[in-house]
């Protein structure tokens, strides 16, 4: 199983339906809003990490099952 790249992960946030409130405002396009997507991006570079041959063995894991 293939995981998603960064891209992949940040539509995936897009198509939730998700109430999102940052100090009592509600936030319509929680996604792109400046204090949340420096926190997207860095998870989005953790799957494109992951997909990297350099840092593969690093950024993911192997299951037994």
């Amino acid at each position: 199983m293939m995981l998603m790249t960064g891209a992949q992960y940040i539509e995936s946030l897009k198509k939730l339906n998700t109430r999102v409130y940052m100090f009592g405002e509600k936030i319509d396009n929680w996604v792109d809003h400046p204090m949340i997507r420096p926190s997207i991006n860095c998870v989005a570079v953790t799957y494109d990490l992951a997909q990297d041959p350099q840092y593969a063995d690093l950024m993911t894991a192997k299951s037994n099952l």
